[in-house]
């Protein structure tokens, strides 16, 4: 079995849990051909991904990586409008 594990630090607790909400969904629809276990511990997300498959370990990585980028680059243009208000 294929493991890999990312550790996310983000600098509060509300940005954490705005990107593990953003991601959830996701998290929970990707299960197909790889198990992956993601946990929210104050600011840090733990994610642990495995699969028989290294092609589709590095698919599961990849994708994680592009749902948290985006959901990161949400998060900071909506503080980004509210701090200019």
């Amino acid at each position: 079995m294929n493991r890999f594990k990312l550790i996310l630090t983000f600098d509060s607790e509300e940005e954490a849990k705005i990107i593990y909400n953003a991601i959830y969904l996701e998290h929970i629809s990707s299960q197909i051909r790889s198990r992956a276990e993601m946990k929210l511990e104050r600011n840090v997300i733990k994610i642990h991904v495995e699969s028989p498959d290294i092609s589709i370990l590095k698919a599961s990585i990849y994708s994680y990586l592009r749902w948290i980028s985006a959901a990161q680059n949400i998060y900071r243009k909506v503080r980004e409008c509210h701090s200019i208000e």
